[in-house]
């Protein structure tokens, strides 16, 4: 046996400690005795023991009160610790291995047992140092790997390393923009848009890292933080604001995500736990959502329509919609891309919405920045204005949950 393998003894009965000495020292093992817990958590410290065998029912400080103080030190806590004593309650046994004992032995104990033990623990203990190690040795691989695809293909590895250090670091926020009635000229609800608060460079917008979380699994675990975290300051708003108490919330859900296991089952865990109307939830998704696979498509947003949450068509007018879909699926709004605005083209602006009345569905119109289109799109949709909604900085830019009660504070109205 390595005579470098250490094993800390804890026991206040010092025949115990001798005999069990004396047969791990006749094994090769080099062995450091305490008979006090302060005196083991001591030698734990000092001489990083590969395993210990510790008494429980001790003086001053008993044997699980230093387990927890081991195993709650980054130097100590890997340590396998075997308990060694005459406890025969059913309830203090599963407490040991409850703080962290990977094994139990009774006392009076027969050295044969212990010494099969111990030896059994030294070997799982050193398979899982080389597991580790080979872990280790296969993730600077990978890393290596992705880094040389990413040559290949212009994929941007480090920017998705950093992505996952960032969700997992919390630096991800939601910012929320208003959307007003062109009927009554109230805000009426909110769409929640993600931005990555990075700790040297400020505040990041989406364009820069929206396609890697989309295309990779980062979506499945952005996608159910975006979800709660929206529905979650909806209810606030409605309770903090009882004139807003149908206020909605629209959320953006990617191709990725509609396939996702189990996520009407979440969406509807979600809704329950913050009692959120789900008529009030808007789910956006995109024409190519739309014209994707139909039939695994219909079924989950036919599930989701179940819970009675409403469906938006994103960016409406940009992609190769299909008119079929748009009566076979049920979307509730058509999102009026924000280029038709900017570039004046009215007479789309007013195909569109036709379209989407004639459907009996409603519009919102994005990119509203002057009063002069605000003006223009209500004489496009005079008749139909109680189906018309907008969105643009000339009602608000994205806000933060603070400015966002700020806003619904001041009862704005945008004439």
């Amino acid at each position: 046996m390595n005579t470098k393998v250490k094993i800390l003894l804890v026991d206040d009965t010092r025949y115990n400690l001798q005999i069990l000495s004396i047969m791990l020292v006749n094994q090769g093992y080099v062995v450091l005795e305490a008979t006090n817990g302060i005196k083991a958590i001591e030698l734990a410290k000092k001489y990083l023991p590969n395993l210990i065998l510790l008494d429980i029912k001790m003086p001053q400080m008993d044997g699980y009160q230093v387990c927890a103080i081991l195993k709650n030190n980054p130097i100590t806590q890997n340590i396998p610790i075997i308990f060694i004593s005459a406890i025969e309650n059913v309830e203090e046994k599963v407490e040991a291995f409850a703080i962290g004992g990977i094994d139990f032995i009774n006392k009076p104990f027969h050295l044969i047992e212990v010494l099969a033990r111990v030896e059994t623990h030294l070997r799982v203990s050193s398979l899982q140092a080389q597991l580790l190690e080979q872990t280790k040795l296969l993730e600077n691989q990978n890393i290596s790997l992705q880094k040389e695809i990413s040559n290949l293909t212009g994929f941007n590895w480090d920017l998705y390393t950093e992505l996952k250090d960032a969700i997992e670091a919390r630096q991800m926020r939601l910012f929320y923009q208003p959307l007003v009635s062109l009927e009554t000229n109230l805000i009426t609800g909110f769409e929640a848009l993600i931005r990555w608060q990075h700790p040297q460079k400020g505040i990041i917008y989406p364009a820069e890292f929206i396609d890697i979380i989309e295309t990779t699994d980062l979506i499945y675990l952005i996608g159910r933080w975006v979800i709660e975290t929206a529905c979650k300051q909806l209810k606030k708003w409605q309770k903090d604001f009882p004139k807003y108490a149908v206020l909605t919330m629209s959320v953006n859900v990617s191709t990725r995500q509609l396939a996702e296991f189990n996520l009407v089952e979440y969406i509807r865990d979600i809704l329950m736990q913050y009692q959120v109307n789900p008529h009030c939830l808007k789910l956006e998704i995109t024409e190519c959502t739309v014209m994707g696979d139909r039939d695994r498509t219909l079924q989950i947003l036919h599930q989701l329509r179940e819970l009675n949450i409403q469906f938006c068509i994103d960016d409406f007018g940009t992609g190769y919609s299909s008119l079929r879909r748009l009566t076979d699926f049920p979307i509730d709004i058509l999102k009026i891309d924000r280029s038709f605005i900017q570039n004046g083209e009215w007479i789309i602006v007013k195909a569109i919405g036709t379209l989407a009345f004639a459907l009996g569905k409603s519009i919102v119109v994005e990119g509203i920045e002057t009063t002069t289109q605000l003006a223009m799109l209500k004489k496009l949709f005079s008749s139909s204005l109680h189906g018309c909604y907008g969105q643009g900085y000339l009602f608000s830019q994205p806000l933060d949950a603070e400015s966002g009660s700020e806003f619904l504070a001041s009862e704005q109205v945008f004439e």
